[in-house]
Parts: C-alpha cells; sequence; structure tokens
C-alpha cells in the first residue's frame, strides 16, 4: 500500500480510476477500505483518492494531539504528493469537517465538496440525544473490548429498518470494523479534534460549489445539522436519504452514488463577480 510522509506522518493511501480527482475523507474510525461501495461507482468516472486519516489504519499517530486543521493539512499534503492542484471533495461525518477546513483554509485546491452527516459544530449545531452520546462513550471507551465497542457503535451508525432487513451486510460491518477498529492512541487523538471543532461563523466564506447531503434516520448527526449547513453556505444544495441513518452511504449506495455523480458531473455556472 502506498504511503507519503506528511508533516510528522506516514500517511496511507490509494488511487483508482482516472479522470478529474475526486478525494473521499472518511469520519471517525473510517478507513480508505470503507469507501469500497463508492470507489466501485465513482471510479467508473473519476480518478478516486482515499485516504487512512491520521490515527486510523495503515497511517501514523502523531506524538501529540492535533486538530481537523491538521487533517486537512494533511490531505493538501496528499494533493502535493500526487501533483493534483485541485480536486472534488466527499467527507462524511468528521470527514466533513475536514473538507470544511479544505474549502475555507485552501480554497483554490477544492472544486466541488459534498459534506456528508455532518455539521458546523459549536453549540448552535443539534445535538444527539443523551442516549445516543451515552451508547457513543461505551463504543469509544478504551477499557471496553473491540468487538463489544463495535456493537456498541452499530445502533448509533445505522437504521433500524437497515439492521431489521439487512442482517448479512450489517454482519459485513461488524466484521470489518473489528478488524480495522483504531487503537486507543488513535481514537483518543481524533475524538481530541472533533471535540473544539466550530467553524458555523466562517461559513459564508465557502465559495465552491457544495451539497450537504444526510440520512433522514441519522442518530449519531441529526439530519437537521446539514440543513444548517446548507443554508449557512451560498447556494449550496441539500439532499436528505429517506429512511437512512449515518451510515447512509453504506445503506443506500446506490441511491447515494447516483447523487454524487449528478452532483460532481454537472456543469456551473461562472462565479458571481459581485461576490468578493
Amino acid at each position: 500500500m502506498p504511503k507519503v510522509r506528511i508533516n510528522e506522518v506516514e500517511l496511507a493511501y490509494r488511487v483508482r480510476g482516472n479522470g478529474d480527482p475526486v478525494v473521499l475523507i472518511g469520519g471517525f474510525t473510517m478507513v480508505k477500505e470503507s469507501w469500497g461501495l463508492q470507489v466501485k461507482d465513482l471510479a467508473r468516472h473519476f480518478r478516486v483518492i482515499t485516504l487512512d486519516n491520521r490515527g486510523v489504519g495503515e497511517t501514523g499517530i502523531p506524538a501529540g494531539p492535533f486538530q481537523v486543521s491538521d487533517m486537512a493539512a494533511d490531505t493538501v499534503g496528499l494533493l502535493d504528493a500526487l501533483d493534483i492542484d485541485a480536486a472534488h471533495v466527499f467527507g462524511v461525518s468528521m470527514g466533513g469537517l475536514i473538507s470544511q477546513i479544505l474549502a475555507l483554509d485552501h480554497p483554490d485546491r477544492v472544486r466541488k465538496v459534498v459534506l456528508g452527516c455532518t455539521t458546523h459544530g459549536g453549540s448552535r449545531a443539534v445535538r444527539p440525544t443523551q442516549e445516543v452520546m451515552a451508547a457513543l462513550g461505551r463504543a469509544t471507551d478504551p477499557a471496553v473490548p473491540v468487538e463489544e465497542a463495535v456493537r456498541n457503535w452499530v445502533p448509533i451508525m445505522f437504521s433500524e429498518r437497515f439492521m431489521r432487513e439487512e442482517p448479512d451486510r450489517l454482519g459485513e460491518f461488524i466484521r470489518f470494523s473489528v478488524q480495522n477498529w483504531p487503537s486507543p492512541e488513535g481514537a483518543a487523538g481524533q475524538i481530541g479534534a472533533l471535540s473544539v471543532f466550530n467553524v458555523r461563523r466562517r461559513l459564508g466564506e465557502i465559495r465552491c460549489p457544495v451539497l450537504a447531503i444526510a440520512g433522514s434516520e441519522d442518530r449519531m448527526m441529526p439530519p437537521e445539522n446539514a440543513r444548517l449547513l446548507a443554508e449557512g453556505i451560498a447556494d449550496a444544495e441539500h439532499y436528505l436519504v429517506d429512511g437512512a441513518g449515518h451510515g447512509f452511504f453504506f445503506e443506500k449506495p446506490d441511491e447515494v452514488d447516483s447523487v454524487l455523480l449528478d452532483f460532481l458531473q454537472k456543469e456551473q455556472g461562472p462565479p458571481d463577480a459581485t461576490q468578493g
């Protein structure tokens, strides 16, 4: 698996397909292989880049704490290493935070952004219920055995319909997650970065085309957050995947991939000259 030294970590990545580049940025615990269902469709049209964020998979864990901006800088470093001037970006959950920082702090490197099941952060964000927060705490407790942590993770990742009607695919997710669960140090680093994120007041600075997408049954990141993002970003589009949870892209990959392709391949008009 190729790796490149970026900042203070060895970052692992994978490239599939040809065409305009699309970077897929995962959420907490996600590794580059988590994107298999999207890569299959997108790589027919795009050069698809997946990566392990710092703290998970085959990418290293830095010695000290890090921020979402550091993970965004890692992505920029990967684009540099691949000689890519600018790319489309699709980030989910924590990856959506990273994608917002890319659009805000590195606007020349981003063509279009898809923000999946994510938030602008801060006190104005819509938070999960106490029940979901308690389940999240059990899933991320370093004292909890990995398989138990994953089984605590599942009910807040997926809709009840998916868990009831697709046991085989659910079992596949559990096995994959157990094999790829982050170390306590890697998980703690990512959680620390998540806990201080807030760009609500900066959303209006984002100028690239944006699609905010979420599952209508998302319990971990209530879908109202996607609406808030779309309202805060000029001309942003908004899409709800009906009946899907936080893992909407895993639950309904055909629908999600179709929406992604429509958005990414759509021709955009020239920028409004009145907008700075």
